[in-house]
């Protein structure tokens, strides 16, 4: 869903049966997360996930390393992160595409 490869109707089929009913006691409104016989795991990674498009739009990106499949919030100001992590997927990229420039830049001589 979030690289856009499965439409988000996909997940229905984790939701199926699920509810929330609210709790109120001494300390406020707490909401109680009713899974049936769907996975709980299943339904909190659908959950967030929705809660992360809901509050911070355009923010949840896969990595732009195509051999990654994790994904990232990105939080810095220009909203301009690609990678999930600096040190290995940006570093490897940045390495890669360095090494292709020299590697041209040899083949002109």
């Amino acid at each position: 869903m979030v690289r856009g490869e499965e439409p988000a109707r996909t997940l229905e089929t984790f939701l199926e049966g699920v509810s929330q009913t609210p709790s109120v006691g001494d300390d406020g409104v707490r909401w109680e997360l009713n899974t049936g016989s769907a996975d709980p795991f299943g339904v909190r990674c659908v959950l967030a996930w929705a809660h992360l498009r809901e509050t911070l739009p355009g923010r949840l990106r896969p990595c732009a390393n195509d051999d990654c499949r994790l994904f990232l919030v990105d939080h810095s100001r220009a909203n301009c992160r690609r990678w999930c992590s600096m040190a290995a997927c940006g570093n490897r990229l940045k390495a890669r595409r360095h090494h292709r420039r020299a590697t041209n830049r040899g083949d002109d001589d």
